[in-house]
């Protein structure tokens, strides 16, 4: 095999009421795109999820699928940081079985650390910063061959000890994106397992698959491709304008066309999922208007049954609600993002896009238009009072009462990097937490951390993060019915009951043995609080520290040896043009 991709999700969780669990489920979006442009050029390639492997097969055996692939590269993506753990000791297991495979790795987190890594990590041989369309190709064409690797595109990695950056020079356009497909499902091994079961936030490994959407109500969701490029400087957000021309030199929006994302929409009903994810809206509110009205003509056209969330950044028109309502499949709705009820908070953080009166006259739309909303909230922004906390669990609590098809959630805003907020922590009043990957390796070593809970950094003159996760469950909590001093009650009740196996009990008993966990396979006993969750190959993996050189230092630009002179700025963007240059 030329290229074979692993999606690691963050195996250890730790989740009061239920104890261990497993989320980052959802590849990024990109990865079957990437599988698929190597597939349209000529290369083998296939992508592994090792969440989808383990409920399978009972464990991760990589020697196995090493040894009956035998790629020439394994490239894992490590797009949120919330993987920094699991991917590198999956890096570190693969350089043990087969240290002649080239080990890739590619995203957004890895694009930000890409140097330290290299430099921290012999696990790893390179890194593609920002997109991977055309660098994959090459890269694999120079691996194969004479190993040049001063011309590709994107890439890092080390040359005669040092670490090499090479200029982010490639960006995908529209014509690029509009010839992949993102929802060639069988690009990924047992994909109908990955659409049974991991088609949601988080997976519980201990209990089946049934009792999991008791549980948690879940539909099997995916998220549609739509596009790149952000417009928006939200200054918490990873993924932002500012972002996005730091990490992958990227200045303009490239998006799909209706009629790609229609297709897209076929394949994922095809592939068994019941419900979609819009959740990119980069456009002025009347060209997004018109792009999705179109859009929802062809949801029509074509007899589409999915279900629909769509974020919309941008206040929709009641022409906007009132499609949804009359072309929409039943269940769908529309989500909106307040963040703070402070419109003082909102504007120190880049967040405001309208004002409470503007959300609650729109609110009143939905209502009157029979259409559901679903509005998010953020806690522990910079520059949010205790007073803030207070007025903003004041302010949920009239939305509930004045409006009757809304429903709220609320999160605990964690640090990410590449953020506005993490680069630039001084002007936010802001002491962080963890700053270099190192930081980000260990701390996602600690299976008990609940991440729900952790912001990863403290703020001047604010509630401290305790005080943010008792705020949290006391007011927020998306789980809880009741609020105050009840809440915590509950989920101490709550975890004394999963503690006590009744749920698991009850599990077998509504069960029959043979549906417990898909193929027959035993469901893995859960496990106490602090335990690890074996991975890979039922290893044990304890933490391992990251070399001196890469321990607790920030590393620039400017640390590395004097660059390759910068290739030339790669122009090739449709499926045509890649046949012709590979």
């Amino acid at each position: 095999m030329d290229v074979l991709f692993l999606h690691v999700p963050k195996f250890n969780n730790h989740y009061k009421p239920i104890g261990e669990y497993s989320f980052i489920l959802f590849p990024p979006m990109g990865l079957l795109g990437l599988a698929d442009c190597l597939r349209q050029n000529g290369r083998s390639t296939e992508i592994i999820h090792l969440g989808v492997e383990r409920q399978k097969q009972g464990e991760i055996d990589l020697e196995r699928i090493l040894s009956e692939r035998n790629p020439d590269i394994v490239g894992l993506d490590l797009h949120w940081h919330f993987q920094a753990y699991d991917v590198i000791e999956v890096a570190k297991r693969i350089k043990r079985i087969r240290p002649d495979i080239a080990v890739l790795l590619g995203g957004f987190t890895a694009t930000v650390f890409a140097e330290e890594i290299l430099k921290s990590y012999e696990c790893v041989d390179f890194v593609i910063r920002g997109e991977s369309e055309v660098p994959i190709l090459d890269l694999h064409r120079q691996y194969c061959s004479e190993r040049a690797y001063d011309c590709v595109a994107n890439l890092a990695y080390r040359s005669g000890g040092t670490v090499r950056l090479n200029p982010i020079s490639y960006l995908a356009d529209e014509r690029m994106l509009n010839s992949l497909s993102f929802t060639d499902f069988t690009l990924l091994k047992d994909y109908p397992l990955f659409v049974e079961s991991f088609s949601r936030y988080m997976n519980i490994p201990s209990l089946s698959e049934a009792m999991q959407r008791r549980i948690f109500r879940n539909r099997k969701g995916y998220p549609v491709f739509l596009g790149r490029g952000c417009p928006h400087a939200c200054d918490y957000c990873g993924g932002g304008r500012e972002s996005h021309i730091h990490i992958n030199s990227r200045t303009r929006l490239s998006l799909r066309s209706v009629e790609a994302v229609a297709a897209s929409l076929e394949d994922i009903q095809r592939f068994g999922f019941d419900f979609v994810f819009l959740s990119y809206d980069p456009l002025p509110c009347t060209r997004a208007e018109q792009f999705y009205l179109a859009l929802f003509e062809q949801v029509k056209k074509r007899g589409l049954s999915l279900a629909f969330e769509i974020e919309r950044w941008q206040l929709p028109t009641r022409k906007f609600i009132q499609a949804v309502r009359d072309t929409l499949p039943k269940g769908s709705m529309i989500s909106l993002t307040l963040n703070s009820s402070s419109e003082r908070v909102r504007k120190k953080n880049g967040l405001f896009f309208f004002s409470n009166q503007s959300v609650e006259e729109c609110l009143a739309m939905m209502d009157e238009e029979g259409v559901d909303c679903l509005l998010f909230f953020a806690i522990g922004l910079p520059f949010e009072t205790a007073e803030d906390l207070e007025e903003t669990a004041r302010y949920q609590k009239y939305l509930r009462s004045r409006f009757k098809r809304v429903k709220l959630m609320t999160f605990v805003i964690e640090i990410e990097p590449g953020s506005r907020l993490n680069d630039h922590p001084d002007s936010f009043e802001a002491k962080l937490h963890r700053s270099t990957f190192a930081d980000y390796y260990h701390y996602h070593s600690l299976p008990s951390q609940n991440h729900f809970l952790e912001s990863g950094y403290d703020r001047k003159d604010c509630p401290k993060p305790g005080e943010v996760a008792e705020a949290f469950c006391t007011q927020f909590c998306p789980r809880a019915k009741v609020r105050g001093v009840l809440a915590p009650l509950m989920c101490n009740m709550m975890s004394l009951i999963w503690r006590s196996g009744i749920i698991h009990l009850a599990d077998r008993i509504l069960q029959p043995q043979s549906s417990r966990t898909p193929h027959g396979v035993p469901a893995l006993a859960p496990l106490p609080r602090g335990s690890r969750i074996p991975i890979p190959d039922g290893d044990v993996l304890a933490p391992e520290a990251a070399s001196p050189s890469g321990a607790g230092a920030r590393f620039r630009h400017s640390d590395s040896a004097p660059q390759p002179v910068e290739p030339p700025l790669v122009k090739i963007s449709t499926k045509e043009d890649l046949m012709n240059r590979t």
